[in-house]
């Protein structure tokens, strides 16, 4: 019973450290150049918000080519994506964490 009890404490750690790095970013595009897209965050970032990630966004992917930190409050970052012709400027979009795709 002692082990059953643990088993589903590491579960629910593992589920719980997994939701919180996965949290959604939102912020408002400030520029689409082709099919780089920038961001502009407010408030906190997520941790994998970082250049070389992966994002999800309106049933797209894309991957982050830059991020900068012009303040403390403030992050924005560029991203490139197939999806960028479908937003607009000023629009506030939320994105997720992606999966990196091997062998593409």
């Amino acid at each position: 019973m002692k082990k059953f009890i643990l088993t589903l404490a590491l579960i629910a750690a593992v589920a719980v450290s997994t939701f919180a790095a996965t949290k959604s970013v939102s912020g408002k595009v400030t520029a689409i150049d082709g099919n780089k897209v920038t961001i502009a965050v407010q408030g906190d970032s997520a941790d994998w918000v970082k250049k070389n990630g992966f994002v999800k966004l309106k049933g797209g992917t894309g991957k982050i080519v830059e991020v900068s930190a012009p303040d403390i409050k403030a992050v924005t970052f560029v991203f490139t994506t197939k999806k960028a012709s479908a937003l607009k400027v000023d629009e506030v979009i939320t994105l997720d964490k992606g999966l990196s795709v091997a062998g593409c």
